[in-house]
């Protein structure tokens, strides 16, 4: 073999000492190979988590400054930066529900337009829970006991009654349930002062799977008080109570929080281990786990609407802006004093199977049904127009009037092609509050004074 060329794994150098030992060439190719990729990996991190996001940041808080901070609004409109002057995102929707502002699409995510749940709701055109909507008997008050021990024993903190007098202060209940009154009160009525965070107008209370501020709640009504510890006690929160059930457990569900009953209809009663209260054997303390399958059970619950479904949508489209409506399940069958009882409704809806309900105008599809991210922050020009009356009347101004703030916050299509244009919620509603009230007009159309 010619030794001015070697061997491939001979790695002297050309010119070096003969005498000099052969150095293993994989070894110096390994070190090599490692070598490259540290430095690969350190020369990225530094431009991919350095360099990169700094460009960016920079690149976007210079010629984007309100949309990289999160397109946040004040009450006037205009954008703002801190998060304690912000009113809302124009990127993402929010719930409005008074009269005189411009309602949202539906939301699918979590509990209204929660912005750590954008979601759909993943329901098909055939799912009867999503054209029909659902409800559940959940459950405020469970006694338990073995069958020789019947009784159910009070307890302190809940009083169940119905309601005489609500002011922005009190609720008066007419008892109704002696077993359930507070020492003293088995009979008559029981006065007792609202805490402030029910008491506050702006807190919303739960009634038939709808939010009612708690001045709106009717006469009449019965109704379960969640009481705190101070004396004299103080309602902390008002739960809506349909009925008082029965039975025996024939089914305990610990891990989806259920209890079925060993009735005709086999009752499914809902439970929730933060706010449920459990009486066990007179236990004030228990819990689910305490149930046993042998127990006779007492419960206070109230019918809740789960979901609502498109049906329940379109009858509130409907009636909020005043569009006439045919529908094969009659008014009288979820309609009361405070108007429409959502759960009523549905249950009505899935009693009648098919129902069917037709508006006299075409209800735009996203006045119905959420958007795919559950957080869109724009309705429809159409679903916009449907609503200008009622806004119109409800502000004391012109429908013209309301449509120029339309016109001036429909959002256009991308590029003059890219999707369709769309009235942005919440910056209409702020330009609406920002508007003054019109001396009233006369003639079809002329806004209510």
């Amino acid at each position: 073999m010619n030794k001015a060329n070697g061997p491939q794994f001979d790695d002297r150098k050309p010119g070096a000492s003969p005498d000099k030992p052969v150095e293993p060439g994989f070894l110096r190719e390994l070190f090599n190979h490692v070598k490259v990729g540290v430095i690969a990996t350190v020369v990225l991190a530094i431009i991919v988590s350095g360099l990169y996001p700094v460009v960016v940041w920079g690149l976007s808080q210079a010629l984007f400054h309100d949309k990289a901070n999160g397109s946040l609004v004040g009450k006037d409109g205009n954008p703002v930066t801190k998060d304690a002057d912000a009113i809302g995102s124009a990127l993402l929707g929010q719930s409005f529900s008074d009269a005189k502002y411009f309602h949202p699409r539906p939301s699918a995510a979590g509990n209204g337009y929660d912005a750590t749940a954008s979601s759909g709701s993943n329901l098909g055109p055939t799912s009867a829970k999503l054209m029909l909507g659902t409800t559940k008997t959940f459950a405020y008050t469970v006694f338990a006991a073995d069958k020789s021990h019947t009784a159910v024993a009070p307890v302190a903190s809940r009083v169940q009654g119905a309601v005489a007098e609500v002011t922005k202060t009190s609720i008066t209940l007419a008892t109704t349930s002696p077993a359930t009154a507070p020492a003293g009160a088995a009979a008559g009525k029981t006065t007792y002062a609202l805490d402030p965070s029910v008491a506050d107008p702006n807190t919303i209370v739960a009634y038939h799977g709808r939010t009612v501020h708690a001045m709106t709640i009717p006469v009449g009504s019965v109704v379960e008080l969640k009481l705190n510890d101070k004396t004299p006690p103080a309602v902390t929160a008002i739960n809506m109570v349909d009925q008082e059930l029965d039975g025996a457990p024939a089914g305990i569900d610990m891990s989806a929080n259920k209890i079925t009953l060993s009735d005709a209809s086999s009752t499914v009663i809902n439970v929730d281990p933060k706010s449920t209260v459990f009486v066990v054997n007179g236990k004030t303390d228990a819990k689910l786990t305490d149930l046993a399958a042998d127990m006779s059970v007492h419960a206070v619950v109230s019918t809740q609407m789960d979901y609502d479904g498109v049906a329940d949508r379109v009858i509130h489209y409907c009636q909020d802006n005043k569009i006439d409506y045919k529908s094969s399940v009659p008014d009288s069958a979820f309609m009361d004093t405070d108007g429409i009882d959502d759960a009523k409704l549905i249950l009505a809806l899935n009693a009648a199977g098919t129902p069917s309900i037709t508006p006299a105008t075409a209800v735009p599809a996203d006045a119905v049904t959420a958007s795919g991210s559950g957080l869109d922050p724009h309705i429809t020009p159409a679903n916009a127009e449907l609503q200008k009356v009622r806004v119109a009347q409800a502000r004391g101004i012109s429908p013209e009037q309301v449509q120029k703030v339309i016109d001036e916050h429909t959002d256009k299509p991308g590029l003059g092609v890219l999707g369709d244009p769309g009235v942005n919620v919440l910056m209409v509603n702020l330009a609406l509050d920002a508007t003054p009230a019109a001396t009233p007009q006369s003639g079809p159309g002329a806004a209510k004074p």
